[in-house]
């Protein structure tokens, strides 16, 4: 699973890159595809995505998966059952930018829970390349004037997206402890844990009269979601936990709201500001600092 530091870094770009849009199209088809159904299906069309074109060696890899069987529920339930489904109920009632705003929480704690169970170190680089991308984020979110962000209201999908954040850093973190399986059987696993886990909720939310509206705009938008913030996205971000840790690779998450905005220009027309190039250059400055790590101590002879 693991590749080089120059690829994990691309790697997560990408992820960043596609999970953004994946929240840009949530909240653009809330009312067309209710949350815990278009969250089951992602993971179906997914997983049957991964059968069909890269086949995994499931059959050699089941005496392993049925060792692990219960850290790979574990894994799957965090990182596949809870996290998207809580991001896409939250986009039902709360704004991208309260959103955005809560996810720059993301790498920090990350970056606490890898220390609790780890005692992985922080370095005070990456402590300050943490600060600036929150300044960075804050920046673009109060459109250049912090002051806004005292007038941001507080509801219920800002508690489902701060749920949402917590689940996916003890998703991050549990990556460590991943068997090493071909990583193609291993997302597979996953994408059947969060899809069986989901399928009791997308029967309910079916019953109280919530109906996926196909047409060729939604028809689209699923194909998007699944190819690329399930398929790819899911590939690349476990390939660089493997590669650079949680601690490090979630300092990525800061790109993700820049990246929203970067896709919210061409996609939903929004203009661009000269805050947004200032929160751009302190997010990148907070990146470049974030992802130093410390000097392999020289072993003592």
């Amino acid at each position: 699973m693991k590749v080089s530091e120059r690829t994990a870094l691309i790697f997560l770009f990408a992820t960043m890159s596609l999970w953004a849009g994946n929240a840009i199209v949530g909240r653009m088809f809330y009312e067309e595809l209710p949350p815990f159904q278009l969250a089951f299906w992602r993971w179906i069309l997914a997983g049957l995505l991964i059968l069909i074109v890269m086949r995994p060696p499931l059959k050699q890899d089941w005496p392993m998966i049925w060792r692990h069987k219960w850290t790979l529920v574990f894994i799957g339930t965090f990182g596949i059952g809870c996290y998207n489904t809580l991001q896409y109920a939250a986009l039902n009632y709360t704004t991208a930018t309260n959103v955005g705003l809560i996810q720059t929480a993301m790498p920090v704690l990350v970056a606490i829970l890898d220390r609790l169970v780890y005692r992985s170190h922080t370095s005070w680089l990456q402590s300050i390349g943490m600060g600036l991308s929150t300044l960075g984020i804050m920046v673009i979110i109060a459109q250049g004037d912090l002051s806004r962000l005292l007038d941001l209201s507080i509801n219920i999908g800002d508690f489902y997206m701060v749920l949402a954040i917590l689940t996916y850093g003890i998703f991050s973190v549990s990556l460590r402890a991943a068997p090493q399986l071909n990583q193609w059987s291993f997302l597979f696993v996953l994408f059947v844990v969060g899809a069986l886990e989901l399928l009791p909720f997308q029967l309910w939310e079916y019953s109280q009269g919530a109906r996926m509206v196909i047409n060729e705009a939604t028809i689209l938008a699923m194909i998007y979601i699944v190819i690329g913030p399930a398929f790819l996205a899911y590939k690349f971000f476990t390939s660089a936990v493997a590669t650079l840790g949680p601690n490090r690779a979630g300092v990525f998450f800061y790109w993700l709201p820049i990246a929203a905005a970067g896709l919210a220009v061409p996609l939903l027309g929004e203009p661009l500001y000269s805050y947004h190039f200032v929160g751009f250059v302190l997010v990148v400055l907070g990146l470049r600092f974030g992802l130093t790590s410390r000097k392999k101590e020289t072993p003592s002879s």
